[in-house]
């Protein structure tokens, strides 16, 4: 009798065990989806119970509630807090139905194996929590430097507007005088019109906070849409454009407004780091199953101390008020969130290249 005893005591111990294990790969495996995760421990949790046919897990939290069986009636329980740095999240419940068995039928150890599943439920909502925060910090400054990308070209754009509606006035002015045949004249009109809904709606585009929405782009058009738009940062600079573009039309999948956000961000950056009569060379690649974008300046370059720390968060070379510091730390973001890399090589009086890889093929 005795050593049926510890053969069942094993046999439990194993199947808490067991059930650890598979809630640690749960969590392994779901980590990004909350209601994933959650339906997954809670089915998983019942067949640690000594009466596990009979055994219904539930996870009661503010945000969502999951059960793995149905309720029938009223029920017997054993039920643990589940909590994050002390704060209660929730409940952490296993039911018998009260007409088959009693408080008895748990055993100590069952609550113990409760316990320790609260604990590693609470911790993964604390992960869970942290991720989204740290993601919602990211879409705040990838938006920042967004706008603050606007207010450093919208002098620019504000040119490039001014020759279309200029163009409007003038032909509207021609019709308005003249018995001729216009029809010419609408056409250019109609043009010039078109051409500055364009330059808007690619502005307020890019002013958008939204999530990243992958999809298949030509590089060499966002490319070119993208330089168009810094057309008049290149001439009030007094800088001149190289623009390489690919042989092949090379197709990405790729968030068009966060990539467009990364080649604003270094090109301005090349251009405020090159003198008058300088030069920008901007070249588009494929190499080796990936794309390769190089801008490359003959500015003024970077010492070994800046280059260490381009990447941080809010680290800035400029006079104060002149610049956030998020600019090349949100590129370096995007590129990674793209499953690519960033490079760079600087010499002070020798210029800056920056090198930005991604994969032809994105991950799922």
């Amino acid at each position: 009798m005795e050593a049926e005893n510890v053969i069942e005591t094993l046999n439990e111990r194993i199947k808490e065990l067991t059930c650890l294990y598979e809630i640690s790969n749960i969590i392994t495996l779901h980590h990004n989806s909350f209601d994933k995760t959650m339906n997954a421990i809670v089915q998983a949790i019942p067949k640690a119970w000594r009466h596990s046919e009979s055994a219904i897990a539930e996870i009661s939290l503010r945000k969502g509630h999951f059960i793995s069986g149905t309720l029938q009636g009223s029920t017997i329980f054993q039920c643990v807090n589940i909590e994050v740095n002390g704060e209660e999240k929730g409940n952490l419940i296993i039911h018998y139905p009260d007409q088959k068995f009693s408080k008895t039928d748990f055993l100590q150890e069952e609550h113990q194996l409760l316990v320790k599943l609260a604990k590693e439920i609470g911790t993964f909502i604390e992960n869970f929590e942290h991720r989204q925060n740290e993601e919602l910090m990211e879409r705040k400054f990838r938006h920042n430097d967004r706008l603050a990308i606007l207010g450093q070209i919208s002098a620019g754009i504000a040119h490039e507007l001014n020759t279309p509606l200029t163009s409007i006035l003038g032909f509207a002015q021609l019709i308005q005088k003249s018995d001729k045949n216009i029809q010419d004249d609408i056409e250019k009109i109609i043009n010039s019109t078109l051409h500055a809904r364009e330059i808007v709606k690619n502005l307020m585009f890019f002013a958008c906070e939204m999530p990243q929405q992958i999809r298949a782009i030509s590089i060499n058009s966002l490319m070119e849409d993208s330089l168009k738009l810094l057309k008049p940062s290149f001439q009030n600079a007094e800088v001149s454009l190289n623009l390489q573009l690919s042989s092949e039309d090379i197709v990405v999948k790729l968030d068009p407004i966060q990539i467009t956000q990364v080649i604003f961000n270094l090109v301005i950056n090349a251009i405020q780091a090159t003198p008058p009569g300088g030069y920008i060379i901007v070249k588009l690649r494929k190499e080796d199953n990936q794309l390769k974008m190089y801008f490359i300046d003959n500015g003024k370059g970077m010492s070994s101390q800046i280059n260490d720390r381009i990447f941080e968060p809010f680290f800035t070379t400029k006079p104060e008020g002149e610049g956030s510091g998020l600019g090349l730390s949100v590129v370096h973001g995007i590129i990674k969130k793209h499953n690519g890399t960033i490079n760079f090589s600087s010499e002070e009086e020798g210029g800056t290249t920056f090198i930005v890889s991604l994969p032809l093929q994105q991950k799922q």
